[in-house]
């Protein structure tokens, strides 16, 4: 098994860059879609109520396609 990750990793004495963290996010959407394709996201919850407040009627900010990232 391969030790070295493709993700960056926050270390433990910092923090790391936007530019990593997005790099991060894209790897575990890829790695993500391996096990479950598709746009993942509950149909319903119990704070339903607050998050459509926030978000326009939403539950939660639109869905950046991978591609975006």
């Amino acid at each position: 098994m391969n030790s070295k990750s493709k993700i960056p990793s926050i270390p433990i004495e910092g923090s790391i860059s936007y530019e990593d963290w997005l790099r991060g996010r894209r790897r575990r959407r890829e790695l993500s879609k391996l096990v479950a394709p598709g746009v993942v996201r509950r149909q319903t919850s119990s704070k339903d109520g607050r998050l459509r407040k926030l978000f326009n009627g939403e539950r939660g900010l639109p869905f950046t396609p991978t591609e975006e990232l």
